[in-house]
C-alpha cells in the first residue's frame, strides 16, 4: 500500500546540539491581516492569541481553545486587562474544534498538538475549519525514531511535552493525509529530553483552493 507524504520545503537552518525547545514565535511566520479570523489551538495563557487579536484588528476575530479552564480563566483575565474584545477563550478538543466548516483565515498552535492522541484527526479538523487557502503555521515535536511503549503510555512524559511525540514520518503521513500536500518547515531544533533525543519543528501548511486525490 502507497504512503501518501506531505512535499517538504526547509526554510531553516539547522541548530543541532541545543537543550533548549524552539516552540514558538509561530504568528510572524502567520504574517495576518486585519479583518482575519484565527484559531490558536492550546492556548493555555493566551500569549500568542492576544498578539494575533492585536494583528487582526478590530475587524478581526481571535479564539483560544484550551482543555484547561484554569488557563483559559488566566487568558480572559489578560484579555480584560489589556482591553482587548475581539477575542474568544474556549474549553475543548483539538480532535473536535467547536467551530464552523470554512470559517477561518489561519490556525496557529504552539508545541500543543503532541498532546493530542490521534494527530491525523487534529489536522483533519485544522483543514476543516480552514477556508480554502486558509493556513495554518504549527510548532510541535517529534523524533526519529519510536519512543518506548511506557513513555508514549506515561501521563508525567506526555504533560512534560515529549511522552506525546510521533515520528517525522508518522507526522508528516497525517499532514498529507488529512489534506496538506506541501509543507514549509521554518525552523527546526534537535536537543534531549529526558535521554531521548527530540526534534521542535515550526511549520506551515495551506488547504489548496481545490481538494484532489487525498485519502480520508
Amino acid at each position: 500500500m502507497s504512503v501518501v507524504m506531505s512535499r517538504i520545503i526547509t526554510r531553516y537552518s539547522n541548530e543541532d546540539n541545543n537543550t533548549n525547545l524552539s516552540c514558538g514565535g509561530n504568528i510572524v511566520h502567520l504574517n495576518l491581516k486585519p479583518g482575519e479570523k484565527v484559531l490558536d489551538l492550546g492556548c493555555g495563557r493566551g500569549g500568542e492569541t492576544l498578539l494575533a487579536a492585536a494583528a487582526v484588528g478590530t475587524e478581526g476575530f481571535v479564539w483560544g481553545l484550551d482543555l484547561t479552564p484554569r488557563m483559559l480563566d488566566l487568558a480572559r483575565e489578560r484579555a480584560l486587562t489589556e482591553n482587548i474584545y475581539n477575542i474568544e477563550f474556549v474549553q475543548g478538543s483539538m480532535e473536535q474544534i467547536p467551530l464552523p466548516d470554512a470559517s477561518l483565515d489561519a490556525v496557529l498552535s504552539n508545541c500543543a498538538i503532541n498532546h493530542a492522541p490521534d494527530k491525523l484527526k487534529v489536522y483533519h479538523e485544522i483543514f476543516r475549519v480552514l477556508k480554502p487557502g486558509g493556513r495554518f503555521v504549527v510548532s510541535d515535536i517529534m523524533t526519529d525514531n519510536p519512543l518506548p511503549q511506557e513513555i508514549k503510555e506515561d501521563p508525567d512524559a506526555i504533560a512534560a511535552c515529549f511522552g506525546g511525540a510521533i515520528t517525522v514520518r508518522e507526522y508528516e503521513e497525517a499532514l498529507a493525509a488529512a489534506g496538506f500536500p506541501e509543507i514549509d518547515i521554518y525552523k527546526e531544533r534537535r536537543y534531549l529530553k529526558n535521554g531521548y533525543e527530540m526534534i521542535s519543528r515550526t511549520f506551515q501548511g495551506v488547504k489548496p483552493l481545490e481538494r484532489k486525490g487525498v485519502n480520508q
